[in-house]
């Protein structure tokens, strides 16, 4: 549950941040966020989680523009130097932690104790996401570009999505899904890298599903998951 919420209010306020939506829309969402603060005694925070949305935006925004980004991948590729490009992005990586941990501990006061319970695991997984992908100054990130990485997932995005369903169609509630234990938690969480793994395994290069499976392992490494065969 805690990704879920904790997602949902980032995309929120990011939302709301890039003023990219109707006024209708917005205010749909700021809805959503003071109904969240108010089922946990927080209503009076509402103001303050959606501040520090539009802080968290900036904050990232500050440290890259996607346009930019992508111009100078275009450029670096012919010259086979997407390395360089990334060990500078990567360069900011502390910079880019303190801002999702300053955007985490902001939305605190709107969640449930069992969901802020979750919010250090969840500030070490995305730590731990950051660190793989800067891997020796992004030497991970910049060998997936360069085979295809992103044109693969996106060619099959379709059979991901499905892996996710046939996840989700497994649980004959959600009741069920919380119920599970550790060991089925993790044997769940294995299934779906493998089925992740294997639509990427259709690409014609396999650095896209290596990527993957490193990524979604290293992740588990990280979990309570990590102690489980």
């Amino acid at each position: 549950m805690i990704w879920k919420i904790v997602f949902i209010a980032f995309m929120a306020v990011g939302v709301l941040a890039e003023y990219h939506v109707s006024d209708d829309q917005r205010q749909q969402i700021k809805d959503m966020i003071k109904e969240q603060c108010k089922k946990n005694g927080a209503e009076d925070k509402a103001d303050d989680v959606e501040k520090a949305g539009k802080t968290f935006v900036e904050c990232v925004k500050g440290l890259f523009d996607v346009n930019v980004l992508k111009s100078e991948i275009e450029a670096a590729k012919p010259r086979g130097a997407l390395d360089e490009v990334f060990k500078k992005y990567c360069a900011k990586a502390p910079e880019l932690k303190a801002c999702i941990h300053t955007a985490t501990d902001a939305v605190k006061p709107c969640l449930d104790k069992m969901a802020t319970d979750n919010i250090k695991p969840f500030g070490e997984a995305t730590d731990q996401l950051i660190d793989f992908v800067c891997y020796k100054d992004g030497d991970r990130i910049a060998l997936f570009i360069a085979e295809g990485g992103p044109e693969c997932i996106q060619s099959k995005v379709g059979s991901i999505r499905q892996c996710a369903e046939n996840l989700k169609s497994s649980f004959p509630s959600l009741e069920a899904a919380r119920n599970l234990s550790l060991k089925e938690k993790c044997g769940k969480y294995d299934e779906l890298t493998s089925c992740i793994v294997s639509a990427l395994e259709e690409c014609s290069t396999p650095t896209p599903a290596n990527m993957a499976e490193s990524l979604l392992r290293y992740v588990r490494k990280g979990s309570p998951c990590k102690d489980q065969a």
